[in-house]
């Protein structure tokens, strides 16, 4: 264990003094900041809205809109109808006004955040809409009623999981948050072992370590410098919250909406059994590569591997025959499971067995990577022939 804790401090303190993981860092901080900034201010217009009058006590009137300007007001008689608006894109956000007894308003909105200022012109008419009830109702002067008057209810809703956001959401940017995280570490492990090799670094350090403890002290310390852009991620929301371009409580609201607690851990969980399937065969492509030249040729395969589940999402229906045999092959499972369970396609029994499957092939990996690390780090030969191959996983 002390060997190993060294080992694997040696490599994460190299690791983090890499310039191009604080650039990447750097680009995914401000990447995020843009997306928010484009939705906020041109990535989707707020002109067309939809507003749906339920409540028969308070009404606005409809030439009280005339006072918000640059929007579209399309006043529709029922709230499913309006939804049917938004999900074919003819509105970009729904107002539900609703309640008796006192006002009540349901947003429903297709962007980050819903219309703020249709909102706030929304919520102080029928504010004052509630006071004067209250004060005629009670006999009370207005100071009184608002001091005990609470604010009306705002329920705040996504379109639906049918909607384009969503989709894309789930579609695109789960696979692609998997398929950065196995390339940018399983290319930077081949690398640094390929290096290691060719300078013979490497001989020194087996007289000293184990070439598995090495392997997997160089894997982990990947991962944790690949978590630096996540916390990036994190970072450009502060940033983006900081400048007014969005509130911390969208992003939240947004997660709870389309992910219950059960899938964000199931999430987790496929994202590093998918990165463990996947990096220990970066890392035997490392080892057995005659030099750093030499290993892009070498890694091929696993790239293919890697990128083709990348767009089966993308192209093929979640729910399709074919995705519901593909989703227990372990290099596609990491790319079609979370999604295919957020959308209901999979459930609990089919995914037990997908993650018993993929912890197996990630042993499996692990026990046939250690053994092609420890024998080809040692094997120098221009070309590793189909010959040498076997030999390395017989020794």
């Amino acid at each position: 264990m002390r060997k190993f804790g060294i080992t694997f401090w040696f490599y994460a303190k190299e690791h983090f003094k890499k310039k191009s993981l604080i650039i990447l860092a750097i680009f995914v901080a401000a990447t995020v900041g843009i997306m928010f900034a484009i939705d906020h201010f041109g990535g989707g217009s707020y002109a067309d809205v939809a507003i749906v009058q339920e409540s028969s006590s308070f009404v606005v009137a409809d030439e009280l809109f005339d006072y918000v300007p640059e929007r579209n007001f399309h006043f529709v008689d029922s709230a499913d109808e309006a939804r049917e608006m938004l999900d074919d894109g003819d509105v970009s956000n729904v107002f539900i006004i609703q309640g008796d007894a006192r006002p009540e308003m349901t947003i429903v909105t297709s962007h980050l955040e819903p219309d703020r200022e249709v909102e706030l012109f929304l919520t102080h008419v029928l504010t004052a809409q509630h006071l004067e009830a209250m004060t005629v109702q009670y006999d009370l002067p207005v100071d009184v009623v608002e001091e005990i008057t609470t604010p009306i209810t705002i329920h705040s809703e996504f379109a639906d999981l049918d909607s384009l956001i969503a989709v894309e959401l789930i579609n695109m940017l789960l696979p692609m948050m998997i398929y950065m995280l196995i390339m940018l570490s399983g290319q930077g492990v081949a690398n640094s072992v390929a290096s290691e090799k060719t300078s013979r670094v490497m001989e020194v350090m087996l007289g000293k370590v184990h070439p598995t403890i090495t392997m997997t002290s160089k894997i982990l310390s990947s991962l944790l410098g690949i978590l630096l852009p996540m916390v990036a991620i994190l970072l450009g929301f502060v940033i983006a919250n900081i400048a007014g371009i969005i509130e911390l409580e969208v992003i939240t609201s947004f997660i709870n909406e389309f992910f219950s607690v059960d899938a964000l851990i199931l999430a987790v969980i496929v994202l590093f059994l998918g990165y463990f399937c996947f990096i220990f065969l970066f890392a035997a492509a490392g080892a057995i590569a005659n030099s750093v030249e030499s290993l892009t040729s070498t890694l091929t395969p696993l790239i293919y591997a890697t990128m083709i589940p990348l767009f089966l999402p993308m192209f093929l229906d979640l729910d399709s025959m074919i995705m519901n045999i593909l989703v227990y092959v372990p290099f596609v499972s990491p790319y079609v499971l979370v999604q295919r369970f957020l959308l209901g396609y999979s459930g609990i029994i089919e995914v037990g067995i997908v993650l018993v499957l993929m912890a197996i092939f990630g042993v499996l990996t692990l026990m046939i990577s250690a053994r092609l690390y420890m024998n080809g780090i040692s094997h120098t030969s221009e070309k590793i022939t189909i010959k040498d191959f076997k030999k390395m996983l017989q020794k």
